[in-house]
């Protein structure tokens, strides 16, 4: 299991969608670490898609870890938030030399906590309600997405850090979109937003959430799905889209 590896396997199911679905090209969301995937598509493999629209999205890990806690830590001592500021300081410096999933969790509790939009009860059981209501899902499937998780996170975590999509090079030749949550607590806005002024694309556009953290297609879902339709989905055009 290795980020070469599932760059390779994100390729062959983009192509394998294209055939499956006989078109030239496809659309391609990429959130969070899949962002890290995405964005690799669309800068390697433009050919094979319409647009790539980039939400959470990472950049750099390295810097985005550093500017979260900073953020997060300041914020604490901001509010006075005494519990959360001696938290975040006991991890100092952060992130560390080698990655440690502990430190990790502590940076993104207090992240989360600090910079991101208030939790609602709907947001405290979203992901396990959806997994373990899913008709496709069996008791199995619910406990092997977990253990799958565990195992993803401590495989990959130490290659994850030393992510620089910026090093991928500035030019794109597909459109290129970013749907950011103003609040996102883990990736940080302000990294996507230079990134998205430092890179040259056919087209692009930044969208700003400005009520959602790191799931605006959770958060903002009306307003995610009208400037799909309205900005992306006119890139299919009829000549390419069977």
């Amino acid at each position: 299991m290795s980020i070469p590896q599932m760059e390779q396997d994100t390729l062959d199911v983009v192509n394998y969608l294209r055939n499956r679905f006989k078109r030239k090209k496809i659309f391609v969301i990429g959130h969070s670490w899949g962002s890290v995937l995405g964005l690799w598509l669309a800068h390697e493999h433009p050919e094979t898609i319409y647009a790539y629209v980039g939400t959470g999205q990472v950049i750099n890990m390295r810097q985005n870890e550093e500017l979260a806690y900073r953020d997060a830590l300041q914020q604490a001592r901001n509010y006075h938030n005494e519990q959360a500021a001696k938290e975040l300081e006991s991890i100092a410096p952060y992130p560390p030399s080698i990655p440690d999933l502990d430190k990790l969790g502590t940076a993104k509790k207090w992240e989360a906590a600090v910079l991101g939009p208030l939790p609602t009860h709907e947001d405290e059981f979203l992901d396990l309600t959806r997994i373990v209501s899913a008709p496709e899902y069996s008791l199995a499937d619910d406990l092997n997405f977990f253990r799958g998780q565990l195992l993803s996170a401590k495989t990959l975590f130490p290659e994850l850090m030393k992510v620089e999509l910026n090093k991928l090079g500035s030019d794109f030749y597909a459109p290129v979109f970013f749907f950011e949550g103003t609040l996102d607590p883990y990736c940080r806005p302000s990294l996507v937003w230079d990134y998205n002024h430092a890179i040259n694309a056919p087209q692009k556009k930044f969208v700003w959430f400005d009520h959602s953290g790191h799931y605006p297609f959770f958060e903002e879902q009306q307003k995610f799905t009208d400037e799909l339709v309205e900005r992306v989905l006119p890139l299919a055009s009829p000549h390419q889209s069977r």
